[in-house]
């Protein structure tokens, strides 16, 4: 999980946000280049489908430099980007929604997965991830993209959520403990295996 991104991560983002709004000529490939994984990255967690999600973090970036104009300075950048983010991803979950798709199946998640010692043995265990990520209800995958994978405090994903803290916290719970059941018998060494299950 990524750590908190502290008063420098947020004091750094809102300067850079500043510098674009102000049209410093430099800013915009700088921001870009340092807000679009974190925004990525947020997409993916509130998605769970790598490739909705490259769509909807381009998407969210046009969007983003589009309304820095409405951001208030007086306003924490990190929480206001994702509450952003997060509005987006919304949006997009309800207009997918919308069209005509097949049934979906449940998720699949790999039942032996080998130590995670190789690129693709990675790539299998972030499979696992995500599927089990897309398994939980939104609003605890978003409360847990938020919290954990991004790194906002409790105060931050409420305002994010535009939810109570005390809401945060019991999501929080709740998506903990729904992975755990998820991951944790795969994540038990099998039997006559070297591996582990995810």
């Amino acid at each position: 999980m990524q750590s908190s991104p502290g008063p420098s991560r947020e004091l750094d983002a809102a300067r850079l946000a500043a510098r674009l709004r102000a049209q410093d000529p430099t800013a915009l490939a700088e921001w870009y280049r340092e807000e679009h994984p974190q925004v990525f990255r947020l997409c993916l967690a509130f998605l769970a489908h790598h490739a909705d999600a490259e769509d909807l973090a381009q998407d969210a970036m046009l969007h983003l430099a589009d309304r820095l104009e409405k951001w208030d300075p007086q306003r924490p950048y990190l929480p206001w980007r994702s509450q952003v983010v997060l509005n987006l991803a919304r949006d997009w979950r309800r207009r997918a929604a919308a069209r005509p798709q097949p049934a979906p199946a449940a998720p699949e998640l790999p039942s032996l997965l080998p130590a995670p010692d190789s690129a693709a043995e990675r790539a299998e265990v972030l499979h696992a991830v995500q599927a089990a990520l897309g398994a939980l209800p939104e609003r605890e995958r978003e409360a847990f993209a938020l919290h954990d994978l991004q790194g906002l405090d409790a105060d931050e994903t409420a305002a994010a959520m535009e939810v109570g803290a005390s809401t945060v916290r019991s999501l929080l719970t709740l998506a903990r403990r729904r992975l755990r059941g998820l991951l944790a018998p795969r994540l038990q060494p099998a039997e006559g295996h070297g591996g582990r299950r995810v």
